[in-house]
């Protein structure tokens, strides 16, 4: 992978010169003295070396091998131990339907396991020391991070058992057990400034999922009618089994151990990770200024204060206890109708939108306190509206204020469709025509947004809502044809 840009920047030409246009905005009127011009890229490659093989025995045993090498170039620098990484995986599988005669109600049985090591490498940059370009000055600064020595790819190493069978010719059963452990994934915590870094590049020790995954299925036919319907339950728990212990500074010798890690989130509510928490723990780092009883506590005037919080609230996990869907396909003849409903148990989700929207008095629920008269406190004190919400919806909002359930369930997916046989089509081919919706009604959700959306793929702002695009609503035809 190979990325380069140029970036061309500066004030515009002085309105007094005869060759500025006012409000163009092109190359040609930046001004030539004060110009500002940055490049940056870079180059990344993966040489990798993958081996397989499959052995199988009467039809009924089942071993397979897999190793491979891989040398990125992201861990090419002094600052890795190591230039490439091996990952191999071995699994196995037994049809113990074809190896014992079992009760005729059991059609087919299997049952399998595997055992998988993955590693992936480092992020580009670290194994070597670089250097920043800062353009106030002119010249290039030394990295603020902590120094970094004996850096390794992550790894997961994963175990699973599995069973397979189809019962009473109709039904059909799927589930799997896994555990797997994660090593050495890459951090860069804030750190104090006292200690002459901005922040720490450190490998944690152990992270830990364990879960199950569930497929239960049913078709039969009736005459021309038939019916298929599959339900699927997912459940993980993660879990921070270990963090930072006894990390050594090459360059001083100090052990350095930390205990949790403040990394990711918006504003003042963050993702903090400790051992025996989650990777998806959500704090908040401010409260309201209570009292001795642990009331809100409202000045003479009527005024509230928010203040830091003497020890982070957690709000909860961001992670869903489980995940589950049930889709049933019905055909009649040429007509064929499906309908999906999925839903999510558990979990939280913050909205900033929401917060930003009630400080400034512009959503729903600042409305409704104005038409009550204020917001009830304390079990019956009555606040000004506007002091409630222009104190608990600042710098995007005192998150425990704006934090919602993700438990949702909705209609996923509905399609209709007809097939025109060959014979239709003048023994051409098969052509099926559908009209198919995705995501049509949500059914259950207590948040003021969609829980499933989501504003980036990165690991540390998941369940955060500040401005989301909606999700949206599809609706569209397919074609599929079969010669």
């Amino acid at each position: 992978m190979r990325q380069n840009y140029v970036s061309v920047g500066g004030p515009l030409i002085d309105t007094e010169d005869q060759s500025a246009i006012p409000n163009k905005f092109t190359l040609e009127q930046i001004d030539r003295e004060k110009i500002s011009v940055s490049r940056s890229g870079y180059v990344e490659q993966t040489q990798s070396l993958f081996a397989s093989t499959e052995f199988g025995y009467k039809g009924a045993y089942y071993l397979t091998l897999t190793g491979r090498f891989d040398w990125p170039s992201q861990l090419a620098g002094e600052y890795s131990n190591t230039t490439f990484f091996f990952y191999p995986s071995v699994g196995t599988s037994l049809i113990l339907s074809e190896i014992f005669t079992l009760p005729e109600q059991i059609n087919y049985l299997k049952v399998r396991a595997s055992f998988a090591s993955v590693g992936i490498p480092i992020p580009r940059g670290l194994a070597h020391l670089s250097y920043v370009w800062d353009s106030s000055t002119n010249q290039y600064s030394q990295p603020d991070h902590y120094p970094i020595v004996e850096l390794k790819p992550e790894r997961t190493n994963s175990w699973e058992v599995g069973l397979t069978a189809r019962v009473f010719s109709n039904f059909n059963l799927d589930i799997s057990l896994y555990d797997s452990k994660t090593f050495n994934q890459t951090f860069n915590p804030p750190l104090s400034v006292s200690s002459g870094y901005k922040n720490i590049y450190v490998q944690t020790g152990k992270i830990q999922n364990r879960g199950l995954e569930l497929s239960l299925g049913y078709d039969n036919s009736w005459n021309n009618f038939r019916w298929g319907s599959t339900y699927t339950l997912s459940i993980n728990r993660n879990k921070v089994v270990e963090l930072l212990k006894d990390y050594r500074n090459h360059i001083t010798g100090d052990i350095k151990n930390l205990d949790q890690f403040e990394i990711g989130g918006l504003a003042n509510t963050k993702f903090i990770i400790k051992e025996g928490g989650t990777l998806g723990d959500l704090y908040s780092l401010y409260d309201l200024k209570r009292d001795p009883n642990g009331y809100i506590y409202v000045d003479p005037d009527g005024n509230l204060t928010a203040e830091r919080a003497e020890e982070p609230i957690k709000l909860g996990t961001v992670f869903p206890k489980a995940n589950m869907s049930w889709r049933n396909d019905f055909s009649w003849k040429n007509f064929n109708v499906g309908v999906m409903f999925s839903a999510r148990l558990g979990g939280i989700v913050y909205s900033a939108t929401q917060a930003v929207m009630d400080r400034y008095g512009v959503s729903e629920a600042s409305a409704a306190a104005r038409d009550n008269g204020g917001v009830m406190i304390n079990g019956g004190d009555l606040v000004n509206a506007q002091t409630w919400y222009e104190t608990v919806g600042q710098s995007a909002g005192i998150a425990q204020y704006y934090t919602y359930s993700a438990t949702n369930v909705r209609l996923q997916e509905a399609s209709i469709g007809y097939t025109f046989t060959k014979k239709q089509l003048w023994g051409i081919c098969d052509a099926t025509v559908s009209l198919v919706g995705r995501n049509l009604w949500m059914i259950y959700n207590k948040a003021p947004f969609d829980p499933e959306a989501v504003a980036t793929t990165g690991n540390y702002y998941q369940g955060i809502d500040y401005f989301m695009m909606p999700n949206t609503r599809n609706i569209g035809f397919n074609v599929s044809v079969r010669f």
